[in-house]
Order: C-alpha cells, then structure tokens, then sequence
C-alpha cells in the first residue's frame, strides 16, 4: 500500500475502463466491493439533472452552497451555522482533520473501523492511533461500558467512531452515544462518522447533538445513502464556533453545482428513500440467508446494506477468484490486521446480482488453494 493514499474497494473499474470508453460493460459488472446504492436515486433527482444538464455543467455553482446548507438545515432540523458542506465526506476529512487535530499527540479509533482515518491520523498528521478492538465474539458491537472505561483511562484527545460501522454493519445506539457523550471530559472531541444512519433510522443521527456540544463533530455523506457516490457530497455538522474555524479552509465551490442541485432534490424526497432503505433491509436478509447456507461462510449480523463474513479460505485467494467472473467484493485485511486474511465485505445489490455474488463466492471457498513454492 502506498503510504501517501489511504487503500479502497473499486477495482471494478479495472473492468469497466478507467478511460471510460466502454461504460457499457458496467452492467456486467458487479461491483460489490465499494458500498454503493444498489437503487437508482430519487426519479425527482434524475429528471432535474436530466432536464437542466447543459446548464448544470457549463455554469459556476454558487460558491458556498447556500441553497445546500438552507435544504440540509430544514430536512435535519439543525441551525445553517452548524453545516458545513464538501465534496463528499473524504473531501471533508482531508480537508478539515489537519486544521482540526493538527498538535495533538493521541487518538482512538474503532479496529475494524472505516481505514480512512486511520490513515490520515497515522500517516498524514502522525498521532497515535489507540485502537479500541471490537471483537467477533461479539459481532463487532460497541460495548459502551468498555468503551467509556478506555476512552477515561487512555485519555485520547479525540476519539473516532463510524456508526453504523463499516466494514461490521453494526449500529451503536442513539441513547448508548449519549451516554458516552456525558460521561467523557468536555475537552475530549468525538467525531461520529454517520454515512450509513438512516439505514438505522434518521431518528438515530446526533446530528442535533453537534450543534450544541462544542466537542462532538458529526460527519455525513450523501453518498451511499442518496445513491450519489457519483456526485461527491457531503457535510459536517458541529457547533458553530467549529464551524467559524473550518469555514475559512475551505475551498470555494467544493460541491460542483449538479451535485447541489442532486442533493437539494434527494432531501426532499424522504418517502422514496425510505422506501428503498426498507427494500435494502429484505435484500440484506435475502442474501444473508443464502451465504449461511455454504458451511465454510460465517456471516455477521448487520443493519446497513453490506454483509461481513469469514471464510475458511483465504480472503484475497476468494476476491481474485471472483473477479473472473466479474464479481468484486472487498477484502478487508485494509481495515483490521486483525481480521488476518479471513473476512471479506460484500455489498447488498440487486436480487439477481446477489445470486450472481453466491454462486461466485461460493465457488471461489470451494476451489482448492493455490500451493505457491
């Protein structure tokens, strides 16, 4: 792994074309690897953009994403001096971390945990990342109490959580966050990475809780959610007087305008989104129950549209024997040295797309290894 960029999924384009020629072959294509929605976005996004696209990409989007800020605000019930918008939530993290954390000594992190901000804590900014280990004896949960026991032991300067979880799909609950919150010094930062919450519930965001606890910084993507990984964007919330200090690093026209107006649109169709979330849920459980029937699978429970399970086969031996068939799924030794070649993080796609994924998988755990000498 090169040191300088953190590693992800989306070797799928390897298939497709890099260079864009032959966008065709992405329908046979299964690209199982990154989390990406299996669903189309709100049909309300697809005829504005369609209806307006020459406008949209000839002209300057408006520099701060006003318009943005104001539809976000009103659909999350937060204040607009607690968002802050960006090209979705990496952009966000690159962006702000260095300005945020730059001079502090330690921080915790989740392993397994999103390897994003692991990354940029330990190899950009240099700071001790203590990881608080998640164990699969216990499906990867959060466990509060141990939680709070090492956070008020270890004393980190900022812990980092992503809830619901990737690559677990584990979800720590609204009140269990709280409970945490309260207990844990006011000089300790938390920073919630909610991509994955409303596969939750949106009544299980603290994005509300950002705006009025100077130590707690919510991040959220558009992009797996809203089915806009396409767009890039993505926002921050967090009491103003963290805003203040953000605000002035960041870039003008961070989110091109199709993505504001995509956005905009998505925010404002929550019964089709629900809709599919709830479609996500039955997809999930579809396919969970088809992994647990090979006998070299164990598959971890999860609420989010990805399924993480163990093999007894080696993990990237499976992923490259997949990928003859076009089916791409994540090894995620990336996330965790501790998941030692053993785990992988598959997608939740289409019915027919995950039955392709079960008869790849399971006849990448049957083939006999590959003896190397």
């Amino acid at each position: 792994m090169n040191m300088h960029k953190a590693f992800h999924g989306g070797k799928s384009f390897e298939a497709i074309g890099e260079d864009f020629r032959n966008l065709e072959r992405a329908g046979a294509v299964i690209n199982a690897d990154v989390l990406d929605a299996w669903f189309d976005p709100s049909p309300r996004v697809v005829e504005k953009i369609l209806r307006f696209f020459p406008f949209l990409a000839r002209t300057s989007p408006p520099i701060y994403a006003a318009g943005l800020v104001f539809a976000i605000a009103r659909s999350r019930g937060t204040a607009e001096d607690c968002i802050l918008t960006g090209g979705g939530s990496s952009d966000l993290i690159f962006t702000c971390f260095p300005h945020l954390f730059s001079g502090i000594h330690n921080a915790m992190i989740l392993d397994p945990m999103y390897g994003e901000y692991r990354h940029v804590l330990r190899e950009l900014l240099e700071v001790d990342a203590i990881c608080f280990d998640l164990h699969k004896e216990e499906d990867f949960r959060i466990d509060t109490d141990r939680l709070l026991a090492q956070a008020l032991t270890k004393r980190p300067e900022v812990v980092v959580i992503v809830n619901p979880n990737s690559p677990t799909g584990q979800h720590w609950a609204h009140s269990e966050i709280i409970r945490f919150l309260d207990r844990i010094p006011e000089c300790m930062m938390v920073v919630i990475d909610e991509t994955y919450i409303e596969y939750a519930g949106s009544g299980q965001s603290v994005e509300r809780e950002a705006c009025k606890r100077p130590n707690l910084i919510v991040l959220k993507s558009m992009s797996k959610v809203y089915a806009l990984s396409g767009m890039r964007v993505g926002y921050l919330v967090a009491h103003p007087s963290t805003i203040r200090v953000l605000a002035k690093w960041l870039p003008p026209w961070a989110v091109g305008l199709p993505a504001q107006v995509a956005a905009v649109e998505a925010l404002s169709d929550d019964a089709y989104y629900a809709s599919r979330y709830q479609e996500t849920h039955l997809l999930r459980e579809e396919l969970v129950c088809c992994l647990r029937q090979h006998s070299q699978i164990r598959v971890y429970p999860s609420m989010t549209n990805l399924v993480l399970i163990e093999t007894q086969s080696s993990a990237q031996e499976v992923v490259e024997r997949m990928r003859e068939s076009n089916v791409f799924i994540r090894n995620c030794d990336s996330m965790s040295r501790r998941f030692a070649d053993r785990f992988l993080r598959i997608a939740v796609k289409r019915a027919p797309e995950n039955s392709r994924i079960v008869a790849a998988l399971s006849q990448a755990v049957s083939t006999p290894p590959v003896i190397r000498f």
